[in-house]
């Protein structure tokens, strides 16, 4: 008897620790779920019948940097497509393309730089990462991600370009 006591106790204990840990994930969801209709607003989208935020993970500095060369990888690989045909059809816009790739590829090579250097944390919040979906009008879902900063309540909008997180510190010096 005194053992099925025991046991039907850890069982509880066990239920009510899950369930306190899914309660502050929702709680967490559901505090990003203004934060997602201001992104779909700034995206011009207001027309959706429902949204659901899916999953929210933390970026480090190194998944940051991972992040944003991959955007630049891809970046890179469209202006070269681009490019190319431009020389192709002699089309006028080949030098500012050759511009364009220029600075993605030093972008790109400066995170590298970064990531190599072994300076970026691996762990910490540097930003979250929320990812969800909306319903359209036409009833298809439309999957969606933006970044929040570490105080919950304000968007960060991502650009290697200008406003590079990894470099705050140094422009703060």
């Amino acid at each position: 008897m005194k053992r099925y006591f025991i046991l039907t106790i850890c069982i509880a204990g066990m239920m009510l620790f899950s369930g306190c840990k899914n309660h502050g994930i929702n709680k967490f969801k559901r505090q990003m779920k203004p934060l997602a209709e201001e992104y779909l607003a700034n995206d011009k989208i207001t027309d959706y019948d429902s949204l659901q935020i899916e999953c929210i993970d933390t970026l480090s500095e190194l998944s940051y940097a991972k992040l944003c060369s991959e955007l630049l990888g891809n970046m890179e690989n469209a202006y070269e497509m681009q490019l190319q045909q431009a020389y192709q059809t002699n089309d006028e816009r080949a030098e500012y393309l050759e511009m364009y790739v220029g600075e993605v590829t030093r972008t790109l090579e400066d995170f590298e730089d970064l990531m190599n250097s072994g300076d970026l944390k691996k762990d910490g919040v540097l930003l979250y990462m929320v990812t969800g979906s909306y319903v359209n009008a036409k009833k298809q879902k439309e999957d969606f991600m933006f970044l929040v900063n570490p105080d919950k309540k304000t968007l960060h909008m991502l650009d290697p370009f200008g406003d590079n997180l990894l470099y705050k510190d140094e422009a703060e010096e």
